[in-house]
Parts: C-alpha cells; structure tokens; sequence
C-alpha cells in the first residue's frame, strides 16, 4: 500500500458527544432537518479500552443530514475505561469521532501505524460490526473510529 492509499476518501458518520441529550434533541432538531426526527434511544456497549475492559450505556440519536450519519451520544452510566467518559472528563462535548464504514480495517489500521505511529486505543461490537478508534485525539482533536461491517 503506497502513502496515497491511507488519503481517507470520505468519512460516513460524525459523532457528538453531549451531556445532556434532550436538550441536545431539541436544539438539533430545531437547527436540522432530521429525517427520522430526533429519536432517542438507549444502547449498551462493550469495550476494550488501551487493554482493559470497560463498558458503558448510553442513549443516541442516530439520523443523516447532508448524506452523513450523525450520532449523537449521552453516557448515562459506565464501568472501566473508555473513550467517551475519558472526553467528558477532560470537560469536552462536541466533536468526538469521525466514523468511517470499512470492509477490512486492517489495511487502515495497519497503514496509521506504519505511517504515522498512531494504534486502535478502544474496540468494540454492536450488532455485525465492529469498531475500532485511533488514536488521533492528540493529534486531530477528535478520533477515527473505523466502522467495519
């Protein structure tokens, strides 16, 4: 894989990370054009977070505007480590990943490493997929996480 391979093409879903997300529902719905209106629903997650295992619940809204899916997450309880807890703990909300839908996130993992010494730092599955963040808080202010399905 050549340096023009790792060029990421598009991204698929943008994730905002809120503390309250009915609040967050109304002004969202107020300022988009939601096709399926602001849902909220709950969902839970397993983890691995920089090696250790964690979990969370949370409840979303998931939604496209502008072609992009957007995911809208409130943590409402978490045990063990991860990403989200870790953000709102440094006092963030706001933009918390770039989600991009892969077939084979090797290559994309394999090639961030080789490139630009950036690891998966949290894994997880829902459903069929699987996900994984890179490491690029530090770096790009948010995270990648590679959506594979």
């Amino acid at each position: 894989m050549s340096n023009k391979d790792i060029k990421l093409e598009k991204f698929d879903q943008i994730g905002i990370l809120v503390r309250d997300i009915e609040a967050s529902a109304k002004l969202y719905g107020d300022l988009f054009n939601f096709k399926g209106g602001c849902n909220i629903v709950e969902q839970d997650a397993s983890v691995v977070c920089r090696g250790q295992e964690g979990t969370y619940k949370m409840k979303k809204i998931m939604d496209f505007f502008g072609g992009k899916q957007l995911e809208i997450v409130e943590v409402i309880e978490a045990t063990g480590p991860n990403l989200y807890t870790e953000f709102l703990e440094e006092n963030r909300e706001g933009l918390h990943h770039l989600g991009i839908y892969v077939k084979d996130s090797e290559k994309f993992i394999n090639e961030f490493k080789n490139q630009f010494n950036i690891d998966v730092i949290q894994t997880g599955k829902v459903g069929k997929l699987t996900f994984r963040y890179l490491d690029t808080k530090n770096t790009l202010g948010y995270y990648i996480e590679l959506i594979e399905f």
